[in-house]
């Protein structure tokens, strides 16, 4: 929405953007609140919107110590690839800047809030402006606003029903040792999102003698198992790129 108001024709335009958190651009998913290191993208950068750069050029401008935390070598990336969600969510923060420089350029006057939750909106149809009311109370009166609801997990049970997760976000709270089977309801992306947390933090993965991928339990999480409860038994699509094909048109 944002670039879509950069790239129109009007510049008489001030925008003010609110953000409940301390990262602009990277939402839920792609932050802390939706996302480890071990967790990676549903698409590629091919099948993402056509923001400023594309991200096989931005991944090569990464300093060394972020493609070594995220294992990312630039010379073999392509847009073709997915990648951690952390990763990406840094990707949409820079190019939320880049195009908030482009604005500026243009002449429209951007005003950031960090930090700031928006609690209400308030409608004065006898002017003609619309308000928008924070926790802390405060209000801000506009012509025009623009909602981006983001993303809510409601509980249900948690906290009520020990050792139970409505969701597995934000993923901290899924970082501990566990030594008994831990049922899953659902096998689709969601599900391995929390695989993929409670996997890291109770064993580890190894390629053993025969070139097999092997995971092995800690000590201490001896009697960890994931158990899958789906009603229809079917896992996510796999996704991957082959830099050759290896299937024959026919």
């Amino acid at each position: 929405m944002f670039k879509r108001l950069v790239e129109s024709d009007e510049t008489n335009l001030s925008i003010d953007i609110f953000e409940k958190n301390r990262q602009l651009g990277a939402g839920m998913p792609y932050s802390k609140f939706g996302a480890n290191d071990e967790h990676i993208t549903n698409v590629s950068g091919n099948e993402i919107p056509e923001l400023v750069t594309p991200v096989s050029e931005w991944i090569k401008t990464l300093p060394q110590a972020t493609l070594d935390r995220f294992n990312i070598n630039p010379d073999k990336f392509n847009d073709f690839k997915v990648m951690p969600r952390l990763l990406f969510g840094q990707y949409l923060s820079a190019q939320f800047a880049l195009l908030k420089q482009q604005a500026e350029n243009k002449g429209i006057l951007i005003e950031i809030y960090l930090n700031k939750e928006v609690a209400d909106i308030i409608d004065y149809p006898e002017n003609d402006k619309v308000a928008i009311k924070l926790t802390d109370g405060s209000e801000f009166l506009y012509d025009n606003i623009i909602i981006c609801t983001g993303h809510k997990w409601p509980k249900k049970y948690e906290g009520k029903i020990p050792q139970y997760f409505d969701s597995p976000y934000p993923p901290s709270k899924l970082q501990f040792k566990v030594n008994h089977p831990v049922a899953i309801k659902g096998s689709s992306l969601t599900a391995i999102d929390a695989i993929r947390t409670l996997a890291r933090h109770n064993g580890k993965f190894s390629i053993n003698d025969s070139g097999k991928l092997t995971y092995t339990t800690e000590q201490e999480s001896d009697g960890f198992k994931l158990i899958m409860h789906s009603r229809s038994g079917m896992l996510p699509a796999i996704r991957f790129h082959l830099e050759d094909s290896h299937l024959l048109k026919d």
